[in-house]
């Protein structure tokens, strides 16, 4: 179980469920005025440590991101879908960033670890999240650097 992130929710008072989804959905964000904003993950979360703490981290990253219901209901046309993918690149650059901060990386990178899998099992995350990871902004300044 990841639980640091579990300790982030149960301290932003957030409620953690398991559902049956049916795939591609894992998981959901959820939140409503007047009642505690829950994340809903799928049971079968619980078999892959790596994809477990991305996708909750993920929705927590939802919940620090995300302003106000910016999720509509309905694509009802560019813009909206435009709006979503935005929140989700906000809470995914969230969970990025908490599961393998810079200064990690980098320490990583000095130990040789290098190649992706292996930064997937140093920070114990799937290769999908080490490939976003990898695009982000901060890390290029470094690499411009050395």
């Amino acid at each position: 179980m990841p639980i640091n992130l579990l300790k982030i929710a149960e301290r932003e008072g957030i409620v953690i469920d398991y559902w049956d989804f049916k795939p591609p959905l894992q998981a959901v964000y959820w939140t409503e005025p007047g009642i505690p904003p829950i994340i809903g993950l799928s049971w079968t979360l619980l078999n892959n440590r790596p994809l477990f703490r991305c996708i909750l981290a993920e929705e927590l990253g939802h919940h620090f991101t995300t302003v106000g219901d910016a999720i509509p209901k309905t694509y009802y046309n560019y813009s909206d879908r435009l709006m979503v993918s935005r929140a989700e690149y906000r809470a995914l650059k969230w969970a990025a960033l908490y599961l393998m901060p810079l200064n990690k990386l980098v320490q990583a990178f000095k130990e040789g670890i290098v190649e992706r899998w292996e930064l997937a099992e140093y920070f114990d995350v799937t290769e999908q999240m080490v490939d976003f990871r990898l695009k982000l902004p901060d890390l290029a300044a470094i690499q411009w650097a050395c």
